[in-house]
């Protein structure tokens, strides 16, 4: 017999949800007059709740007796509705509100252990609305089908007994026996077998794997262990994780035949063989900038789950960046949480465990107006305005409830990103270069004999497939187990846990489990020793009836495994225990050779780990540049070209771009991150005297995380996909430039600044629904070549980085046509670098009254460039942009050495919307007004690279042109004491267009 109690948790004053009825008015044209949230929860357990009931009524575990009612029974609602809509989670989904209930509980009561909690809401509804309109309303709006059950009642039904008849989402899973995969089937066969499987292999992977289970070494040994000569489920799912595009980055890796056409109008490659991009470019590039300029502050790039730089006497640092780009168009708010825990998960197993100390985001969305001039999404895919709010919360819980501070980031806007939204998170850390037990603490210690151990979250259903799931094209069918809900408030006593663990040397040695669960985890972890054998049954589950494949594959959040020294796992075990963090031995390091993965007594997996990692025979691929597929005007997947006549009044050019979706404020989203959690975020995403004008880059002050006193680091970023419709040679070395200029303008020392990049890229590999799949994997080798180039010549080495593939969409349209949407060739940069004394921080506001404008860097003065202004504007001729990084560069040096000379008041780089627009930022922070001395349209609205809008007091202009002879720099105007903008012989009053620049975006995500 079991019982189970509904708690209904009822406000004294009910609040009406004005935003739901308005986005159902707006965007389902669903009228209704009222609708008000109450949360629910249930509780499920062998034994009788009558005892544990009323001490939660008492102890007001559930509700907040000032503020809220609870419910145990029927009772008369005191509102006027019409119908009920409730909303649970379906099986197997994760419940972190039950996870922290439960917790709850068990501090009050020690009864029941066999107790399960789960939570819902209800909505009551006033107004005329047919059961569909409200199903509709519930999956758009306020839940997700993919993860949520939607129950509609009318008032009668559902007064009905409510309390009495209780349906939970309980998870009922049988346990399947181990299978064999027939590896003889013909190659269409077998091909179909992975697609149906979501194992994301090509037919020559496949026929790989089955040349390696026929070899007479690998029958031999299988029947020496009494393994079938057939690979089993588990072994196909291992390899699988293993070999994906997610993991395995075999685009970057494959050999290349590249090509181009004669017309090419920017560098000229011409023909050859690449073997490998990451190997003859990134790492390449990062190899040859060390031995020329004999670094020694490098301390482990592309080795771990970071990079780690030494920028301080004290502390190491670590950076790393990922995409959750697949997740977050399921389900953007799960998605992106899991996206910015993982990350943080990254740099907790970063060498023997980092603390993170901030986050950054970057996010690529369409935007909702899209949908207003009339654009049809296909089926299938999510409104623009659902995904951004998704996203946005998802990152936003991820960060604060972690406690660790978002610094730094950056939204952009494109119809192409319809079809799939780019997510980008990142994570810094800090740890002690040594440690008490540990000579350094980038190094991992695990030896053959250590115990394996997993600690933090139990594995469910959720996340299988993950890492194979993203490494295929997004599409109506694609899979809800492969979304995981993140739980920060798991990971963060799993965070408090480790550290303390790690400074008692308490372990040797961690990762995170990431993509690919403990397939990929233990997997790569036994690379150190050769060898690891683990037994799944041991695992703990969140539920039964697990399979042994999916205990291996799954990616449910919040876990790490550690490699524990046996005369220690009492110790480690016991502290986890006072963390109220579970940690589970599942096996131990060997040097066998293998990877042996037992189900009880049951042996289910045996590889051997060179196969596994090592004998992946690299792709063979076609790049060609097209130069006619090129261009400098907006060519989107639907067709339309929604720009503005063009027009010669510049107060409506001014404020359209204002209130641009890339140049418009970003702050009412922003403002939700903490910035202040750890007390150490010396410059914020916004600045000035009312803290409203946009910075440049975060800068976070070391010495509270045990730095030295006046050392601090600079986190910025660099992207620019506009440029990818022109090259992306170009859109690469526009991307670097953009974020080492963000760096400097804050004022980072030019010599001391390391680069990450993040790769998305629209599928460059040849199927039937991609023609132009040559030129997609052209522009991935003239971006490298860019990164190359600029980057040995900045001597800024990349520490790290991370790709994604396939970012595409496919499906059908209202009209029943096939439709497909791709991503342009994007790369994110992101740059850190160290500020030595902490007073030399410069901010984008101005500072005083009668200080001198400068425009400093190259200056087109007579060609429009592609640009915000002429994505809003039909201006007839469109110039590409020409990039002198080389001027660039020495631009940074005179910047930084002025700022040392205490000569500059403020900086502000010139991107999205010209000079004009960097100039109205400085003014929106300071609260001051300007006189421009400009009139050219490619002046003032023109995106080149390597400018700044710099002001100086009057009596240091001249030992301020002075480090800048020889270098392009104009003096354009003075700042002055009215709130106003004099630009053209037109005076423009600056309240009208802040307010212009702050609406747009503000209004809408209220």
């Amino acid at each position: 017999m079991s019982f189970t109690q509904r708690f209904e948790i009822h406000p004294f004053t009910y609040t009406k949800k004005n935003k739901t009825i308005k986005d159902a008015k707006k965007y389902l044209n669903i009228d209704i007059e009222g609708i008000y949230e109450v949360k629910t929860y249930w509780l499920h357990s062998q034994r009788d709740l009558i005892s544990i009931t009323n001490s939660l009524c008492h102890e007001e575990v559930l509700h907040d007796s000032v503020i809220e009612q609870i419910f145990i029974q029927d009772h008369h609602i005191e509102l006027e509705y019409d119908s009920v809509l409730e909303i649970k989670f379906k099986p197997a989904v994760t419940d972190n509100a039950a996870h922290s209930t439960l917790d709850a509980i068990r501090l009050v009561s020690q009864e029941n252990k066999d107790l399960q909690v789960f939570t819902g809401k209800i909505y009551f509804i006033k107004g005329d609305l047919a059961q569909d309109q409200i199903t509709k309303m519930a999956a758009e709006l306020l839940g997700n089908s993919l993860l949520n059950t939607f129950e509609v009642y009318t008032k009668e039904q559902f007064n009905e007994s409510r309390f009495e008849h209780q349906q939970l989402p309980i998870v009922k899973m049988q346990t399947q026996e181990i299978t064999h995969y027939d590896i003889h089937k013909s190659e269409q066969e077998r091909f179909e077998d992975t697609v149906k499987n979501c194992w994301a292999l090509s037919k020559s992977e496949l026929q790989q794997i089955q040349d390696h289970f026929n070899t007479v070494e690998t029958k031999t040994q299988r029947t020496h262990y009494g393994l079938n000569e057939l690979p089993t489920d588990v072994e196909m799912e291992i390899i699988a994780q293993s070999w994906s595009e997610h993991c395995k980055h075999k685009i970057f890796a494959a050999n290349i035949n590249y090509s181009e056409k004669e017309s090419v109008i920017g560098k000229k490659l011409g023909t050859k063989k690449i073997e490998s991009l990451y190997k003859s470019y990134i790492k390449k590039a990062t190899k040859d900038i060390t031995e020329k300029r004999n670094l020694n502050w490098l301390i482990s790039v592309f080795s771990d789950n970071a990079g780690i730089v030494r920028f301080d006497e004290n502390l190491d640092l670590c950076i790393k960046v990922e995409t959750h780009n697949s997740p977050s168009a399921l389900d953007p708010y799960s998605g992106a949480l899991t996206g910015i825990l993982g990350v943080n998960r990254d740099i907790l197993g970063c060498g023997i465990g980092a603390k993170p100390i901030a986050n950054t985001d970057v996010f690529c969305f369409a935007h909702e107006s899209l949908i207003e001039n009339g654009v049809n999404l296909p089926n299938g895919l999510k409104h623009p305005k659902r995904i951004l709010e998704g996203v946005h919360k998802g990152v936003v819980d991820g960060g604060n409830k972690s406690g660790i501070p978002t610094v730094n980031g950056s939204i952009f806007f494109d119809d192409d990103y319809a079809g799939k939204p780019l997510v980008f998170v990142g994570t810094v850390g800090a740890m002690p270069q040594r440690t008490q037990h540990y000579e350094s603490s980038a190094m991992k210690n695990q030896k053959a004999g250590d115990k394996i151990v997993m600690v933090g979250g139990r594995i469910g259903a959720d996340g299988i497939h993950g890492a194979t799931f993203s490494s295929l094209e997004l599409n109506e069918d694609s899979p809800a187990t492969a979304v995981q809900i993140g739980d920060p408030l798991t990971q963060k006593k799993v965070m408090d846990f480790m550290l303390k663990a790690r400074d008692l040397g308490f372990y040797s040695s961690v990762t995170d489990n990431g993509a690919g669960g403990l397939s990929s985890s233990i997997g790569e972890m036994a690379e150190a020793t050769n060898g690891a054998k683990i037994d799944l049954k041991l695992a703990p589950t969140k539920y039964p009836g697990l399979s042994p494949y999916e205990l291996m594959i799954s990616e449910s959040q919040e876990r790490m495994s550690f490699a524990v020294p046996c005369e220690k796992i009492n110790e480690f075990q016991k502290l986890a225990s006072e963390y109220n963090v579970e940690s589970t031995v599942l096996g131990e390091f060997t040097n066998s050779g293998n990877f042996e993965v037992y189900y009880g007594d049951q042996l289910v997996a045996l590889l051997d780990l060179h196969f596994l990692h090592e004998s992946l025979r690299p792709m063979e691929l076609k790049a060609e540049f097209d130069p006619s597929l090129s261009t400098t005007k907006p060519n989107y997947w639907h067709g339309k070209d929604l720009r503005e006549e063009a027009t010669e009044n510049i107060e409506h050019i001014i404020t359209t771009l204002l209130q641009r979706p890339n140049i418009a404020s970003k702050a009412d989203l922003v403002r939700h991150y903490d910035h202040e959690v750890q007390a150490a975020t010396v410059v914020k995403p916004f600045t000035g005297v009312e803290t409203d004008g946009p910075s440049d880059a975060g800068v976070i002050w070391l010495a509270p995380h045990g730095g030295q006193e006046n050392n601090a680091i600079v986190i910025s970023n660099g992207m620019q996909p506009l440029f990818s419709h022109q090259d992306g040679y170009t859109m690469a070395i526009a991307s670097v430039d953009e974020a080492v200029r963000n760096a400097i303008s804050t004022g980072a020392n030019p010599e001391k600044i390391v680069l990450l990049d993040n790769f998305c890229w629209p599928d460059p590999l040849e199927g039937p629904n991609n023609p132009d799949y040559a030129h997609k994997m052209a522009q991935l080798v003239r971006s490298c070549e860019g990164l190359y180039d600029i980057a040995t010549y900045y001597g800024m080495p990349f520490v790290s980085g991370k790709d994604s593939m396939k970012n595409d969409y496919s499906g059908i349209n209202d009209l029943g046509e096939k439709v497909k949407i791709s991503v342009p060739p994007t790369l994110l940069v992101t740059a850190m670098g160290q500020i030595e004394n902490i007073e030399k921080v410069i901010t984008t506001d101005f500072k005083q009254s009668g200080d001198l404008i400068y425009l400093v860097g190259q200056i087109e003065e007579n060609k429009l460039t592609f640009s915000e202004y002429t994505r809003a504007f039909k201006e007839e001729h469109i110039d590409s942009i020409h990039i002198d990084y080389k001027t660039n560069f020495e631009i940074y040096k005179a910047l930084y050495n002025a700022n040392q000379l205490n000569l500059i008041q403020s900086s502000h780089d010139i991107s999205e919307g010209g000079s004009i627009t960097a100039v109205i930022e400085s003014s929106i922070g300071a609260k001051l007004g300007a006189i421009i001395n400009v009139e050219s349209k490619a002046l003032l609205f023109n995106e080149g690279s390597g400018q700044f809008i710099i002001s100086v007091k009057k009596e240091n202009t001249t030992e301020f042109e002075k480090q800048f002879k020889n270098l392009p720099f104009k003096q354009i105007g003075l700042v002055i004491e009215n709130y106003e903008l004099q630009i053209k012989n037109k005076t423009m009053n600056l309240n009208k267009l802040e307010a212009a620049w702050k609406n747009t975006l503000e209004q809408r995500y209220e």
